[in-house]
């Protein structure tokens, strides 16, 4: 009887309780709401203002696309309530990446441009994917230290 007691003992202490699915943002699936199309959205628009914001600058356009992509992932970082490393990365590949695709479309009116496009096309894009999330999850990462830093008690 000693043991049986024990383990209603043990039993009682056990949280048994579901998480209710309308706490997350969607979350059912594999990801488990780690994943938010809103915070997606955001970032995208951030980042993209970041690029065109940094690429107007006339002397150095393509470094400051890509300064505009740390400075608007550092913002974000700042301002946001939670990690949103996923949407942020995600948002700065695909917006750098397109913008390098494009980029290479510029110089495509000449007979060697298109040579160039066809060859390296997929290549130069894919290293503004890299780029672009990388810089984005920095900047996220920087923007998130600095809000945790200003909103730690002493």
């Amino acid at each position: 009887m000693q043991q049986s007691d024990e383990l209603t003992e043990t039993v009682d202490g056990v949280d048994t309780e579901i998480p209710s699915g309308a706490d997350d943002d969607g979350g059912s699936g594999r990801l488990g709401g780690r994943f938010s199309v809103k915070a997606l959205l955001i970032s995208l628009v951030a980042v993209a203002i970041g690029v065109a914001g940094g690429g107007a600058i006339p002397v150095i356009g393509s470094i400051g696309s890509l300064a505009g992509v740390f400075a608007a992932t550092f913002i974000l970082g700042i301002l946001a309530g939670d990690a949103r490393y996923l949407e942020t990365g995600l948002a700065g590949g695909i917006v750098v990446g397109v913008n390098f695709a494009l980029s290479l479309l510029t110089s495509a009116v000449l007979p060697i441009g298109i040579d160039f496009f066809q060859q390296y096309g997929l290549a130069f894009g894919g290293l503004g994917v890299v780029l672009g999330a990388g810089l984005a999850l920095v900047g996220h990462y920087f923007g998130r230290d600095l809000r945790d830093g200003l909103t730690r008690e002493i």
